[in-house]
């Protein structure tokens, strides 16, 4: 099916699809009791979605996005392709009512003020031990203390510029990892139209200094544990005259710091640099309430900073109907299970909120009434604890934690040979029945036995009881693990592609679609096309593959201050240039197979593309959890640095060395890169497992270790991409070795 193609001229919302677009008669019919854009008739539409089920889920699986007629004219082009839900349209927001995030907010503050908002693990420090409970603060809690911190910052900042106190022309900047503070602090800037920034814990001094000048921010929001990096660095920040750490300081310390390391702060303005803590700033926002100030569509929301892999970050600006925009793709793709309509949901807030991924997935949330908690410390080793904790009835995870979660329950399968062959022949079972069929396994089966005698088990052991589903995204994942986790935990796992320049998800994957490995289609409010890639041997128009063009109202349109690099990255029909290589299957799904421009000659003169590369052994071997690939233009053959999964490589190696067993994680890596005939045999069952490469673009050699690839190094951004030329210098002299030592498998039958 093709449609005509039409441009937006005007914004478009859910309630106007449902009522105009014939195949949502059904919904509309469901709604109709109820006023439309009334508070009433959202809340029944949002129990309603997703746009996929009607008028039915098996037909939109056969066709979930279809190319536009007429828009393939330029045959270095493929067509233009839409989601199959809303080809006419592309989608702007849920309803005309709600126009802002911050609508959506006003929206679940009045319709479940009451619901679980923000949620910690409160410390006791009697105990010396933190609560095995999540304490919640409300809906209208959290409104009340937004409104009242973002009444504050005006009050503050603009007594120190000598502006008036309702001037909201500057941006405001955060630093520090996930807390309800920081969703606070989001909320104040919203409610008087104030654009925020987030700084990287991880990126170093000399990109804060960076952002915090070329944003001139006059005020820095920041968690207690960076106090000595922002004191070290204070003198380089031009603008800054308000300091605000999240977490309660006592009157001892802030006239500690305001009196003495403080006291003859001044920036370039001559204006005296302050501290505060979040609270005080609440208490000055409640004596001197500043009307509100609420956005628009056009509002500037973030300046969300991309990590580059060269350079120094480009600022994002993503408007308020960016973000509507993405909030109304969720909507049209995420379900509620029936069965829990009406009650109390609850997620966590684990990946960082200065990456666009978990503002897109707080935005959903915080949209219709989800409880949010937040880990007890700012580290990943005690997400489990926490989800055993707070047994989220979603989440969205990265692939590294995915593959450990996997990883885990192999290791944990392993106690005793009896226990072992029970749980491989259900998985076994359970792995055939999703490759053969697509759909959830609603056996009698799988409930009364599969459940009863392992799958509870796993799911309990993670925390995962209620999990609806999994979402997972930012880099590529082994179809063995997705496969996997869906069978051990019986789970929908679902894959998307975005990026920041597309305010994250754009594209989603069905949760139990039989072939699995996709990114989904194309989402309600983007549209996309592929660009032939000639020197790469791409054509967009004939096979369906090249660089991935996308436009619509949840694309950026300009990145900050920066009008060269938009001119670069946007066309003037107004196309956004991803540099990823997508495939368009039969069925309108996205797949990212490739990256531009990232490609080098061999000295047998084949070129070489690592991305590709290290996006197919990454997606194709559960034994890798990182992955760098390199060639010296003067040498026949590639040489890598791989992060290992611990767990699989020992099982993988004990078959034919008992010994591996014994060994400390350290002492495997160590004897890997000591001992050539047992990393050949780890080389040949990594090869083993990777299908669609030439022999020359395989390994010939590699140098491995626990987490090889490290931010803190600045080899790879906080979004995973790795820094080539970084990572080349980072790890010469290994490289270097193993072009000495030659290739491991000298005949080249990979």
């Amino acid at each position: 099916m093709s449609h005509n193609k039409s441009v937006n001229t005007k914004d478009y919302s859910i309630t106007e699809l449902i009522d105009t677009d014939p195949r949502y008669e059904g919904l509309k019919e469901r709604l109709s009791a109820f006023r439309t854009g009334s508070d009433e008739y959202i809340r029944e539409m949002f129990n309603e979605l997703p746009l996929t089920s009607w008028p039915r889920y098996k037909t939109f699986l056969k066709e979930q996005a279809v190319p536009m007629l007429d828009s393939n004219e330029n045959h270095s082009y493929s067509p233009v392709y839409r989601s199959s839900l809303s080809p006419n349209h592309l989608i702007t927001t849920m309803d005309p009512h709600l126009k802002t995030f911050y609508d959506h907010f006003q929206f679940a503050v009045r319709n479940w003020p009451t619901n679980d908002c923000l949620g910690v693990r409160t410390f006791d420090p009697v105990k010396n031990e933190y609560s095995n409970q999540y304490y919640w603060e409300s809906y209208q809690t959290v409104n009340d203390r937004s409104q009242a911190f973002g009444s504050g910052l005006l009050s503050l900042v603009n007594t120190k510029r000598g502006k008036p106190l309702r001037s909201n022309d500057f941006i405001v900047s955060i630093l520090s990892h996930n807390t309800p503070e920081w969703i606070i602090a989001d909320f104040a800037c919203q409610a008087y139209s104030l654009t925020n920034t987030a700084l990287y814990e991880t990126l170093g001094p000399q990109t804060s200094e960076y952002i915090m000048n070329l944003t001139e921010s006059p005020v820095l929001i920041f968690a207690k544990s960076n106090i000595y990096n922002i004191l070290r660095i204070l003198p380089k920040f031009k603008h800054l005259n308000t300091l605000i750490c999240t977490e309660d300081l006592t009157k001892e310390e802030l006239s500690l710091f305001n009196t003495s390391l403080l006291s003859i702060s001044e920036n370039s303005k001559n204006e005296k640099i302050s501290m505060f803590s979040l609270k005080q700033v609440e208490t000055i926002g409640k004596l001197n309430q500043i009307p509100l100030i609420p956005p628009n569509p056009d509002s500037v929301y973030t300046i969300s900073f991309t990590s580059g892999t060269t350079g120094l970050p480009k600022g994002v600006e993503m408007t308020q109907r960016n973000i509507t925009s993405g909030i109304a793709f969720s909507m049209s793709t995420f379900y509620k299970v029936v069965a829990k309509r009406g009650q109390q949901l609850h997620d966590i807030c684990f990946l960082p909120l200065a990456h666009i991924f978990e503002r897109m997935l707080i935005a959903w949330d915080l949209s219709q009434g989800v409880g949010l908690g937040f880990l007890h410390q700012p580290d990943p080793t005690v997400l489990v604890e926490d989800l055993k904790i707070l047994k989220p009835d979603a989440i969205a995870l990265v692939p590294r934690i995915l593959t450990r979660f996997e990883a885990g329950i192999k290791n944990s399968l392993d106690k005793s040979t009896f226990q072992k062959n029970v749980a491989n022949n259900i998985l076994d079972s359970k792995v055939s029945r999703f490759t053969s069929r697509g759909g959830p396994d609603k056996s009698l089966m799988n409930f009364l036995v599969f459940h009863r005698v392992l799958i509870d088990k796993i799911r309990t052991s993670l925390g995962l009881n209620n999990a609806s589903y999994i979402v997972t995204g930012s880099a590529p994942i082994s179809k063995d693990t997705l496969l996997f986790l869906r069978s051990a935990l019986d789970i929908g796992v679902r894959q998307g592609y975005g990026l920041t320049e597309s305010f994250a998800g754009i594209c989603l994957s069905e949760p139990h679609e039989r072939d699995v490995g996709s990114c989904g289609a194309i989402g309600i409010s983007a549209e996309c096309r592929l660009r032939s890639v000639p020197e790469m041997g791409y054509d967009a128009a004939k096979d369906l593959k090249g660089e991935l063009l996308l436009r619509g109202p949840q694309i950026f349109s300009k990145y900050f201050k920066n009008p060269e690099e938009t001119s670069k990255a946007i066309d003037s029909n107004g196309w956004f240039a991803t540099g990823d290589i997508g495939f368009i299957d039969g069925k309108g799904r996205l797949h990212i197979i490739d990256r531009v421009k990232n490609f080098f000659k061999l000295a047998h003169g084949e070129y070489i593309a690592p991305e590709k590369i290290e996006n197919l052994y990454l997606s194709s071997c559960p034994y890798i959890t990182q992955i760098f690939v390199y060639g010296n233009p003067l040498k026949n053959h590639l040489v890598g640095v791989l992060g290992l999964d611990i767990p699989g490589v020992q099982a993988a190696l004990e078959k034919k060395n008992r010994i591996v067993k014994s060994w400390t994680d350290e002492q495997l890596i160590d004897n890997l890169n000591l001992d050539p005939q047992l990393r050949l045999q780890l080389l040949k069952l990594v090869n083993k497992y990777t299908k669609g490469l030439q022999g020359f673009e395989k390994l010939h050699n590699i140098y491995v270790g626990l987490e090889p690839l490290t931010v803190e190094d600045d080899v790879i951004t906080p979004t995973l991409k790795i820094k080539r030329m970084n990572a080349s210098k980072r790890f010469k002299k290994e490289l270097d070795a193993l072009y000495e030592e030659g290739s491991l498998i000298k005949n080249g039958n990979l």
